[in-house]
């Protein structure tokens, strides 16, 4: 059975772009476009990792993060954020308990291989 990653990023040309690439290597994907629908769709298909922009409208990428590591049915599901912006980033990351980050633009291979290493 395939890994399900549930992408989150307000950009469609992003989503698109993750989302060809993560079916494209076997796994199930599940998107949303902001915040809040990332909370709603982690509390409904469970899935094994999550993508999350940083910056989107309704509910930002690390408020959602904090908000799902928070609960206890989701907070073994690890995050990576994806972002644009260098500035604080790590400190979004420990803020929000996300295991790592990406930058956009991105190398897929790069994305590729951080989400190997979480969900083996």
């Amino acid at each position: 059975m395939s890994k399900k990653i549930l992408v989150v990023d307000d950009e469609s040309d992003i989503l698109k772009e993750v989302t060809f690439i993560l079916q494209k290597h076997g796994f199930t994907v599940h998107t949303g476009v902001n915040g809040k629908e990332a909370i709603e769709l982690a509390e409904k298909f469970k899935p094994d990792l999550i993508i999350l922009d940083v910056f989107m409208p309704c509910v930002s990428g690390s408020e959602a993060g904090k908000i799902i590591k928070q609960r206890d049915d989701l907070k073994h599901i690890p995050i990576i954020l994806l972002t644009a912006s260098v500035d604080n980033i790590e400190e979004k990351r420990i803020e929000c308990m996300a295991e790592d980050y990406v930058f956009k633009p991105f190398d897929y291979r790069e994305l590729l291989k951080k989400i190997d290493k979480l969900i083996k």
